[in-house]
């Protein structure tokens, strides 16, 4: 049923936006939400009903589009997909990476329960820019992950920190980032789309934002592959079953603005992030050739550059998903 248009407005109103952000910060700095959600896990895996899949996801899961007459996000299309009879718990985030991913992973050791796993090769999330933000990277929390001992109660698993400091923000922008538009740096990216933003700017913060986004190269040999060797390995040594797709990448607007490098880029980047997953799955493990396939008009919003699909790009991602599920589950 579509949401009446008073009440989308209402939602996106700049006073209910900025209400609800100030809200979720200050509940991430006394209960951190990565640690929170890994509190999710492990009460969803000991409870007396563990789910059948596992969904591991990034920010592309949350999002809707305000147009969008069918509200269901991407986790809940692929469940209806496959049917009530099969159980689904999400962990899903903003910038939810492979190495977080992983940490989640390793709570399965805690309990014997073993549910087929669903999750994303993002290439954004093996850049500088997500790695190493202060707030985005989520260093911490994966620490703290990873310290937790899952056979104890769920209850033990709590974060909470203050938000990074003007310092560390500075020293983040001074992180070398290559891209399309030469050595640079991450300020060179983010200083610029601000000044753009606010003189209206608007063809030049487009392309300075999509080479930040998309214009950098993920190589084979690069020390960040190692996360998703890892994370791969980590499932192959649990032995659950697995179904990988790639989150897609807004490449017909990305070309557009910079060129046809952006798609030589992508599909290179996407080659090797499966390379390194089927190094640690020790197989010819499916990955679902999704990154590339969605045109623009399937995007929520191409001027913020973002993978967030709208209703007709979910669905059909979903069905992508859902399909590979149900072979991989008739395949024991």
């Amino acid at each position: 049923m579509p949401v009446p248009d008073a009440a989308l407005k209402a939602r996106q109103h700049p006073l209910v936006l900025r209400a609800r952000h100030t809200a979720r910060r200050s509940l991430d700095r006394i209960d951190n939400e990565p640690v929170r959600r890994a509190r999710g896990l492990l009460k969803a895996l000991k409870g007396s009903n563990p789910p059948d899949l596992l969904y591991l996801g990034d920010s592309m899961l949350s999002f809707v589009s305000p147009t969008d007459v069918d509200r269901r996000r991407l986790d809940t299309m692929v469940a209806d997909g496959l049917g009530a009879e099969k159980s689904m718990h999400v962990v899903d985030g903003a910038s939810f990476h492979v190495d977080i991913f992983e940490a989640y992973l390793r709570l399965l050791y805690g309990t014997s329960h073993r549910p087929l796993v669903i999750v994303p090769l993002w290439i954004r999330g093996r850049t500088a820019p997500f790695i190493e933000h202060p707030v985005h990277g989520h260093k911490k929390a994966i620490e703290k992950i990873r310290q937790v001992d899952p056979s104890r109660g769920a209850w033990r698993v709590r974060g909470m920190w203050p938000r990074p400091t003007p310092e560390k923000f500075e020293a983040f922008y001074e992180v070398p980032f290559p891209t399309v538009l030469g050595d640079l740096k991450v300020g060179d990216y983010v200083r610029p789309i601000a000044e753009f933003k606010r003189s209206g700017n608007e063809a030049e913060r487009l392309k300075t934002l999509y080479a930040y986004h998309h214009g950098g190269l993920l190589l084979p040999d690069s020390p960040v592959m190692e996360g998703v060797t890892r994370m791969a390995a980590t499932i192959r040594d649990l032995g659950c079953r697995v179904v990988v797709y790639q989150t897609p990448v807004p490449v017909e607007t990305a070309s557009a603005l910079l060129g046809p490098e952006l798609v030589t880029r992508t599909a290179a980047s996407f080659a090797a992030l499966d390379a390194a997953y089927r190094a640690g799955s020790g197989d010819d493990t499916e990955i679902v050739q999704s990154g590339m396939s969605f045109p623009e008009s399937e995007f929520i919003d191409p001027t913020d550059a973002s993978e967030h699909l709208n209703q007709h790009g979910r669905i059909r991602l979903a069905e992508m998903i859902t399909d590979a599920v149900k072979r991989r589950q008739s395949s024991g």
